[in-house]
């Protein structure tokens, strides 16, 4: 439950995540669209300059912008402008959470499954009624990074009770929007039969798609399918490729095959996987050409 905890924490609070509070929220760009000064300090935050583009949110949240405040928790737990203070994070995306706000919803359910400090404590109990209202804001509204979470939750049976299919169906609406960790796990749904009827080639499906978004692991699952020829044609140009994709990920199990690769090929066979490695762009987007229905 840890690991759980800690990886999905560090998925929220990540960087990428205030960068994408304002450019990728339609309900953002529409808001700055009409004012003018939330673009400025999208601008201000993008060239680094945090005090200002703060001294631009801070007046909009505190009148009750749930774009701005939602800006202001991001500020707040990476520390950046102001001290880190992942409390005061979390006030200003309850505030922007009430308001129905996805990504607030999302990283204040993160916080509170981590049990950062809140509200004067050390250490909060987790609150999963809470925590689970708030995912599920994300998740009704298609949300890829709280269908995924709260699939981890109904599959591990945290804070509400297990429910493997309902833990797969998550999976899949996310998966289909592009999310790889969702793609990996129901790589592994359909490789195990569970929550869903086994089914080796969707398994391969998924699995592919979430190494081509760049998940360390499914690269790693890649790196082996190529070498042993499972559901895959035998290649060990592609899977060499996808062992030094993975390894550099920090992924052991293809940082060893990397190596035996590497002792048993030829330099011209190397040379050219290391070229397909450095070439790789992980993919975008949503998926487009979706297998059959499980039919189940």
């Amino acid at each position: 439950m840890k690991a759980i905890r800690t990886l999905m924490l560090a998925a929220a609070l990540a960087l990428p995540a205030a960068a994408q509070s304002v450019a990728d929220d339609p309900a953002d760009d529409s808001s700055v669209e009409e004012t003018g000064t939330a673009g400025k300090a999208y601008d201000a935050f993008l060239n680094g300059r945090y005090e200002e583009a703060i001294a631009i949110w801070l007046p909009l949240a505190n009148s009750g912008d749930a774009a701005a405040q939602f800006n202001m928790g991001v500020m707040y737990a990476n520390g950046l402008g102001v001290d880190r203070d992942m409390s005061v994070a979390m006030d200003w995306w309850e505030a922007a959470a009430r308001q129905l706000h996805v990504r607030a919803a999302h990283n204040l359910a993160l916080a509170m499954l981590a049990g950062e400090p809140h509200n004067g404590s050390e250490k909060a109990e987790t609150d999963y009624t809470a925590v689970l209202r708030y995912l599920k804001i994300g998740a009704d509204a298609g949300y890829p990074n709280s269908e995924y979470t709260l699939g981890k939750l109904y599959a591990e049976g945290v804070g509400v009770e297990k429910d493997e299919r309902r833990a797969a169906e998550l999976f899949l609406s996310a998966s289909i929007k592009g999310f790889a960790k969702a793609q990996y796990n129901l790589g592994k749904v359909f490789r195990d039969g569970v929550g869903m009827k086994a089914d080796a080639g969707l398994s391969l499906f998924w699995f592919a798609e979430a190494a081509e978004r760049g998940h360390p692991r499914a690269q790693d699952r890649m790196a082996h399918r190529r070498l042993n020829g499972e559901g895959v044609p035998k290649d060990e140009i592609e899977a060499l490729k996808w062992a030094i994709l993975a390894a550099a990920q920090g992924v052991e199990s293809s940082q060893k095959l990397r190596f035996q690769l590497t002792t048993q090929m030829t330099e011209p066979q190397i040379a050219e996987a290391e070229k397909r490695a450095a070439g790789f762009a992980p993919r975008k987007g949503p998926v487009l050409n979706l297998p059959r229905a499980p039919g189940n």
